[in-house]
């Protein structure tokens, strides 16, 4: 499999958002998931934008300062928060033949290290399934080390159920003129949500969404094989 351009690694919306919080992690040295000072971010995708953070993936490397991005996976692994280790379980360890990192915190962190991308959806979206982003886990699998663009995340909702989830977040989506359609040709039927302000920046800002029980999962990627194969190793 080639390896995605920079450009496509560092606009992938819910990718960069994923390093972000590796940055955050790193600085603060721990396995908790509380960002010090979220490094500052320029999101060129969705408002809740499928897209990445440029100026973090850009760089790679935790701080702002010009140390070259780390370039193995020791490294990149060091202080990644685990809040969820049992959510971290429920996605892929390995993609396309590339390992994926492993991590999770509370959604409320998540939401708070970094602005723009969906991150606008998720208050919304919980208040309408009676809870707050502070009382849910999310877990994210990537490859940080940028060899791959795919990116997939688990949002456990207790109490909630698939169907609600769904449906619930495609409203929030659709209200913000995110446009959602149903895709029933891959392994999983799923909703494709489109950021309609990445595409006028030329940016990649489309995810795939679908919930089993109590858990909502988010796919981004614009690899077709990748995504059939994350969709396929997911519950």
């Amino acid at each position: 499999m080639s390896r995605p351009s920079n450009v496509t690694t560092r606009t992938l919306l819910w990718a960069a958002m994923a390093v972000a919080l590796l940055v955050a992690g790193c600085d603060g040295a721990t396995a908790t998931a509380s960002p010090a000072s979220p490094a500052p971010t320029t999101v060129v995708s969705p408002s809740a934008r499928i897209s990445a953070s440029p100026s973090v993936a850009a760089s790679g490397s935790p701080g702002a300062s010009a140390s070259a991005a780390p370039t193995t996976t020791d490294q990149l692994t060091i202080g990644l928060p685990h809040a969820d280790a049992t959510l971290e379980d429920l996605l892929p360890s390995v993609i396309g033949g590339i390992d994926l990192q492993k991590f999770s915190m509370p959604l409320s962190t998540y939401v708070a290290s970094s602005q723009g991308g969906e991150k606008a959806m998720y208050s919304p979206w919980l208040v309408k399934l009676g809870t707050t982003p502070e009382d849910v886990h999310i877990a994210i699998a990537a490859d940080l080390t940028q060899r791959e663009n795919f990116v997939v995340k688990a949002i456990k909702v207790p109490g909630a159920d698939a169907t609600t989830l769904t449906s619930s977040f495609a409203d929030v989506a659709s209200k913000a003129g995110w446009p959602v359609s149903t895709k029933v040709n891959l392994p999983k039927p799923v909703l494709e949500i489109t950021d309609p302000t990445a595409q006028e920046a030329g940016v990649l800002g489309v995810g795939y969404v679908y919930a089993k029980d109590n858990v909502f999962y988010v796919v981004v990627t614009d690899d077709l094989s990748l995504l059939i194969q994350g969709l396929a190793s997911l519950p």
